[in-house]
This record gives structure tokens, C-alpha cells and sequence, in this order.
């Protein structure tokens, strides 16, 4: 019978870790799904919204005005009124109260708001009951203040002349071709979450085939990739402890400050982007820092790791050449390395977070799933630079350019609605914009993300890690020839 007492695993060990990985992912899936619940079946739908060549403002809503505006729903369930609404960065006081309205002149719902917790753009307000069997049907929305004085009050936007919306209502008075600028949101089928359900369905299916096929390929003492990768990482664990304890003291070797500075450089670069787009260039909204912190976070994990990866052959081609060992445990080795600080800095986002008083919500527990697949993201990257840099020395400068491309593609200060809604895809092709904004709903916001973005999240990731495993096989042999 073959033992571990000459660094050779048995089949019991290598298949008790393949089944306790395929365990733990069964087990985070459930769990996802039960925090996921109905969100992953359902979206939000917003109908449109008024398109005019012009818009404008009705002013500020102090006491006693009253603001009315027709809408019709577009489905059975409306859940949300999303409204533009100005605060020009100043803390508004009182209440904001929307009572919604059927064509009876009953009130069916309303939803109550703190003023001072209204955002300059696109404010939600949650309809608490949502209004039921609403499709077709027309409603009208008035909109109330309660302890608000003029220079401490709301401005609502408006459209001037858009088609097919009806007049809005100031004081009880039609005013001549002014829309608010609103819709309401319904409660549909998504597409995705079927999709979602699936792709996980398959995996759990086929990762459970693919393990007993590994069980019986073990018996004939042959390997499959699992097991073979599996005794691989054993087998060199040390070397890979050397490597990842190598670049985490070489990166502070000699600092005053050491390892504080994987706190200190994400407060800094928050700190001089808050300053610059919040102060100067008016970007901003509620947490604005907060929403500054989850993109750095990520963004200096994707930087650090494949910047990393890119080096991470050429830079060892001296242990390469004297000493076997699978050569994609340089680049992995550098994915962990920044994962060591990317784990400190999520402390410090959660601190952050916790002291600007957001409150963590069970969708935090979808956090994992956001950091899993920037792991994956950025061992595949790593693993196609890693091989195009053995080859071609100019892959550093491009990538140098594509990172400052990337910088600007991904919305680290900017808001993604501050895009037409119609090039938003665009977007979600970047893998970092899917994980920013995937942490973003999980910590902020305290919503489920949305299927779509759960999808993207992971599979536009596992095709890059996929092309990068193909990639780096088929030129590994390659490599002691050419660094």
C-alpha cells in the first residue's frame, strides 16, 4: 500500500481534499442562495423615463407645497418611485413623504424618507406596501415635506416637453409641458436568475462526475488534472510558502512602517481621490468615501497580483533552470502573496464601513463570493501575461497602458448610472467592474446584486482563467528557451 512517508499522497488524502473543496462550495452555494432568495428569480424593472431636449428644476419643496405626478405602471408590481432630485451637497432636514394614489383617489401606499439622507441624483423610495395587480393601471404620486425650509429643502427635476408623460402638478395647479423626472419600478421574472440557477446546477453535477472519474483513475494509479494538481500544490506547499513569504518581506524590507502600509496606502489614495473628485470636480453622494474604498480595494489587489504575475516567470528564471517544479506556481504564488494584503485591507474597509455607520446586512455574506472571483480573475490574467512576457518583453509596456486604461473603464470615482443606460454592457465586459459592483450592493447598499452581475461575476473570470491554463500549457515547455 502506498503511505505519505515519501511525500507521495495516497488516494484517500488526495480525494478527502477534493470532496472537503467540493463540500465547502456546495455549502457556500446553498447559502448564497438562501441569502439570494427571491432577489435571484425576480429584478427590478424601471419603466422609462421622461426624454426631453431640456429640463430644468421646480425649486425647492418647502412646507406646505405639494408636489403631484401622474404615472402608469407597466407591470403587475411596483416596488420603487425612483426620482432626480437635487440637494446641491447641502444636508436637507425634515421628512420627505410620497403617497401613492389609485384613479379612485385612495392612498394604496407611500413611502417615507429623511431628508437628510436624499442624494443628489437618482433617489429611491421604497413603497412600503408595493402597490399589487398595478399593471395598466394609473396612479398618481404626491410628493410632501415636513420640517423643510427654504436653502434646507429638495429640488425636484423636471423634463420640459417629453412625449407621452403627463404634466406634473405644483400646489394643485398643471404646469405647462413639465414631467418629473421618475419611474417606477416593477417586479419581474429575470432571465438571469434561471441562468444562475443552472450554471451552479451543472457545476455541482459535474464536479461530482468528475471526482468519483478522478476516485477511479487514482485506483489504476493514473492522475487527472484535479488530482494531479492537488498533489502538486503538497508537494511544493513549501516552496510556495517560501515564495509568498519571500515577496511579502522583500515588498517591506527596510520600511519604517512595514506592514502598516497595507493600511496606510488605500486611506491615502481614498483620501487624495475624495479630496479631488468630491471637492473639486463635485463627484460624490452618501458614502462617498466608502464607495471610494471598495474600488480601491480590488483595483490594488487586480494591480498588485498581475503586475506581479507579469515578472513572476522572467523574474525566476534562475530557480527555473536549475530546479523542476511546475511553473504555474510562480504566478499563483504572486496571487497570494497580494492576497495577503488584500485580506488587511478588507479589515480596514469593514472599519470603514462600520465607523461612516452603514449597517452590514445579511448580503455581506455574498462578500466571499465577490473576493473568490477577483482570486480567479487575477490568477488568469497573471497566467496570460506571465506567458506572453517569456516571449515578448514589450507585453510590460502595453500592460502598463492597458492598467491606466483600465483605471479610467472602471468606476473606482465615477457612478456607472452617470452613464446612458444603453452602454452599460460595455461596462459589465469588465470582470472589475462586475466585482466592484457586486462589494458595492453587498456593503453599501445591503441589496442583492442581481443575477446578471452573480453570473458575470464568475463566468466572465473562469474564461479568462480557462484561456490563461490553456495559454500557459502550451508554451510552458517553451519557457527555459527563451528567459
Amino acid at each position: 500500500m502506498r503511505t505519505e512517508t515519501d511525500g507521495e499522497m495516497t488516494r484517500q488524502s488526495v480525494m478527502r481534499r477534493l470532496w472537503l473543496i467540493y463540500v465547502i462550495c456546495v455549502a457556500y452555494t446553498a447559502l448564497f442562495f438562501a441569502v439570494g432568495g427571491d432577489d435571484i428569480l425576480h429584478r427590478d424593472a424601471p419603466s422609462a423615463k421622461p426624454d426631453a431636449a431640456s429640463s430644468g428644476v421646480i425649486g425647492e419643496v418647502t412646507d406646505g407645497m405639494v408636489v403631484e405626478q401622474e404615472f402608469t405602471a407597466h407591470a403587475d408590481e411596483v416596488v420603487r418611485l425612483d426620482v432626480q432630485i437635487g440637494t446641491y451637497e447641502r444636508k436637507n432636514t425634515g421628512t420627505l413623504t410620497a403617497s401613492v394614489y389609485d384613479e379612485t383617489g385612495t392612498q394604496v401606499t407611500k413611502s417615507v424618507m429623511n431628508a437628510s439622507e436624499l442624494v443628489n441624483g437618482v433617489t429611491p423610495f421604497v413603497l412600503d406596501p408595493a402597490i399589487t395587480d398595478a399593471n395598466g393601471k394609473t396612479y398618481t404620486v404626491r410628493f410632501e415635506t415636513e420640517g423643510a425650509s427654504a436653502g434646507n429643502a429638495a429640488t425636484f427635476s423636471c423634463a420640459y416637453g417629453a412625449d407621452g408623460f403627463a404634466d406634473l402638478a405644483l400646489n394643485g395647479e398643471k404646469q405647462n409641458n413639465e414631467t418629473l423626472i421618475m419611474s417606477s419600478v416593477s417586479r419581474i421574472p429575470d432571465i438571469w436568475g434561471k441562468i444562475l440557477l443552472g450554471m451552479w446546477a451543472v457545476l455541482i453535477v459535474f464536479f461530482a462526475g468528475y471526482f468519483l472519474y478522478t476516485d477511479r483513475k487514482l485506483k489504476q494509479d493514473k492522475d487527472t488534472a484535479a488530482s494531479a494538481s492537488i498533489k502538486a500544490l503538497s508537494r511544493y506547499r513549501f516552496l510556495m510558502d517560501q515564495l509568498v513569504s519571500r515577496d511579502f518581506k522583500v515588498r517591506y524590507k527596510r520600511s519604517v512602517l512595514g506592514v502598516m502600509w497595507s493600511f496606510i496606502n488605500p486611506i491615502l489614495t481614498m483620501l487624495v481621490q475624495f479630496f479631488v473628485f468630491s471637492k473639486v470636480f463635485r463627484v460624490g453622494g452618501a458614502n462617498y468615501i466608502v464607495y471610494l474604498l471598495t474600488g480601491i480595494t480590488f483595483f490594488n489587489f487586480y494591480s498588485e497580483s498581475t503586475n506581479n504575475g507579469l515578472l513572476s516567470i522572467v523574474g525566476n528564471a534562475s530557480l527555473i533552470k536549475k530546479v523542476y517544479v511546475p511553473k504555474y506556481i510562480y504566478p499563483v504564488s504572486k496571487t497570494l502573496s497580494s492576497a495577503i494584503n488584500f485580506g488587511i485591507a478588507i479589515i480596514l474597509l469593514f472599519a470603514v464601513t462600520l465607523i461612516s455607520g452603514i449597517p452590514l446586512t445579511k448580503y455581506i455574506l455574498l462578500f466571499p463570493y465577490a473576493a473568490a472571483c477577483a482570486f480567479i480573475l487575477n490568477i488568469g490574467v497573471s497566467l496570460i501575461i506571465s506567458t506572453g512576457m517569456v516571449f515578448f518583453h514589450d507585453v510590460q509596456f502595453l500592460y502598463n497602458v492597458f492598467m491606466t486604461l483600465l483605471s479610467y473603464g472602471t468606476p473606482l470615482f465615477w457612478y456607472l448610472s452617470s452613464m446612458p443606460e444603453r452602454y452599460h454592457f460595455v461596462f459589465y465586459m469588465n470582470p472589475l467592474c462586475d466585482i466592484i459592483t457586486f462589494s458595492r450592493d453587498c456593503i453599501m447598499y445591503g441589496t442583492f446584486p442581481g443575477a446578471q452581475l452573480s453570473v458575470l461575476c464568475l463566468l466572465i473570470p473562469v474564461l479568462i482563467l480557462a484561456a490563461g491554463v490553456l495559454i500557459f500549457r502550451k508554451f510552458e515547455d517553451e519557457f527555459v528557451l527563451h528567459i
